[in-house]
């Protein structure tokens, strides 16, 4: 009888410890914004009057045009930011977030997997 209870309490202290686990990733997940500032300032990026009116760039190159894909699903987040420069440069960023921490990704298996 005790081996029984002894299973019982093992399954739902794991079950418990699931939850938990799962409520802090969800807590500690990355908003867009944190994404969109580590983007930014990872790759030199610098923005004014933010809004319609904002204007960006890198190395004193103006950026043309930009576009973001944002994923939140929960226990994790992934942002993919596109830059693209008056001379029809480009440049990617690919980021992961999870428990408050970001993580730069590259396009590949993985990245499709997350998004």
């Amino acid at each position: 009888m005790s081996h029984l209870l002894n299973k019982k309490r093992i399954v739902v202290t794991g079950i418990i410890m699931v939850v938990f686990l799962i409520a802090i990733m969800v807590l500690t997940t990355p908003n867009k914004d944190e994404f969109n500032r580590r983007v930014l300032k990872e790759n030199g990026i610098v923005c004014v009057d933010e809004g319609r009116n904002e204007g960006c760039t890198k190395d004193n190159q103006l950026i043309w045009s930009s576009s973001s894909h944002f994923k939140d699903v929960g226990i994790f987040a992934s942002y993919e930011k596109n830059f693209e420069f008056e001379n029809g440069k480009q440049i990617t960023s690919r980021t992961l977030g999870i428990f408050s921490n970001l993580f730069t990704m590259k396009d590949g298996k993985v990245w499709g997997i997350l998004n």
